[in-house]
């Protein structure tokens, strides 16, 4: 019984070097989107409505972009999220995922409930 058991449910079984794997991308995503929470906080506090829609604009309709990441964001968020400046060699695909999740999930927060 345990034999076939164990046959049965090998099909579900992962090696180390995938499990390694998975969960160094689910810490990577998991800071990934903490830092995109926090550069999100910080957009909401600086900036007015009016200039994070014009973000969202931008973004809608010419995609991501380098350009469109702001630097002094990037620096306080890493500074409130890692307690440190910004090491390019090891921060700058982190914020670029994170950017890229912050204009994904919009900016301007807007009133569905509302019609024009």
């Amino acid at each position: 019984m345990n034999t076939t058991m164990n046959q049965a449910m090998s099909q579900f079984y992962i090696d180390q070097e995938t499990a390694i794997n998975i969960q160094k991308f689910c810490s990577e995503e998991l800071k990934t989107v903490r830092l995109a929470r926090v550069i999100h906080k910080v957009m909401m506090n600086i900036f007015s409505k009016q200039t994070l829609a014009r973000l969202d604009k931008t973004y809608v309709a010419k995609g991501f972009s380098a350009s469109i990441q702001i630097n002094q964001i990037s620096n306080i968020a890493i500074r409130e999220m890692l307690d440190r400046e910004v090491v390019h060699a090891f921060d700058d695909a982190l914020l670029s995922n994170a950017w890229k999740k912050v204009y994904s999930a919009g900016l301007c927060p807007t009133d569905t409930k509302t019609s024009h």
